[in-house]
């Protein structure tokens, strides 16, 4: 039996470009790219990325969320758990999020399975208030994906009151 891990991201949003212009400080996260492509109809997820840096030192030399030409919008991750998250554990909640969702502009991570991980999304308006309902955009991206090395689960997290 490998490892397991888990990561929980609190996922912020959504956000326009301008938007996180105007916040410099948002960073060292995960971040899904949504809107339309060419010829497309509805708007999906069509990328998930990570920086150590800014988003939008990230976002503003990107090589692919510029082909979103439609509706782009952007939602921000910060990993909550583990507290001190590297590296390590923005690229497998990424690899998680690519393989299970496969979005259209990401080209790697998408063929290979990932480590096993439990990946816990928590989704909050830009001022921090809990999401009760799942935003159209992000409606078919789980709250909870967990992939064993042999089975995937999945499901959505309800939101009470105390």
């Amino acid at each position: 039996m490998s490892s397991h891990t888990t990561v929980i991201v609190d996922w912020r949003g959504p956000y326009s470009y301008a938007e996180i212009e105007e916040k410099p400080e948002l960073g060292n996260g995960l971040y899904l790219a949504t809107g339309k492509l060419k010829y497309e109809r509805e708007p999906s997820i069509q990328y998930c990325g990570i920086t150590e840096g800014s988003f939008i030192g990230r976002l503003k030399s990107h090589h692919k969320v510029h082909e979103i030409n439609r509706g782009q919008e952007f939602w921000v991750g910060e990993i909550k758990y583990p507290n001190e998250a590297s590296r390590h554990f923005l690229e497998i909640a990424e690899s998680i999020i690519i393989y299970f969702w496969q979005p259209a502009l990401n080209e790697r991570k998408k063929v290979f399975a990932p480590k096993p991980i439990t990946l816990v999304s928590k989704w909050f308006k830009k001022d921090g208030a809990p999401r009760r309902r799942q935003q159209t955009m992000c409606k078919n991206l789980d709250d909870v994906i967990s992939w064993d090395g042999e089975l995937w689960r999945s499901g959505n997290l309800q939101v009470w009151e105390e």
